[in-house]
């Protein structure tokens, strides 16, 4: 399968600093992969991001709200996809028409 993502639906680029490692050992995975979720929305998508509620239950990310176009839901979903220890996307964006 081959997914082609377009570049609309995204305002330019900002710096997002990455996510804090954990102090301690006892942040729990769920948390971490949602903090690297959140860090890949904002630099990948900046205009998107604040709308976009994430949730992490055992590996499986639910991405919720609006997203500008379907492109943007697309490279939403595309960028939790490919945080470690993701094991399932659930797309839930509504695309703001």
């Amino acid at each position: 399968m081959i997914l082609l993502l377009v570049g609309a639906g995204c305002a330019a680029r900002k710096t997002v600093s990455p996510p804090e490692p954990p102090a301690t050992g006892a942040v729990h995975a769920d948390e971490l992969i949602g903090r690297e979720v959140r860090y890949r929305l904002e630099t990948q998508c900046p205009g998107d991001a604040p709308n976009i509620k994430i949730i992490v239950s055992d590996g499986v990310v639910t991405l919720q709200g609006v997203a500008s176009s379907q492109a943007a839901a697309w490279r939403a979903q595309a960028a939790a996809t490919a945080v470690k220890g993701v094991r399932a996307v659930r797309n839930e964006l509504l695309v703001r028409w």
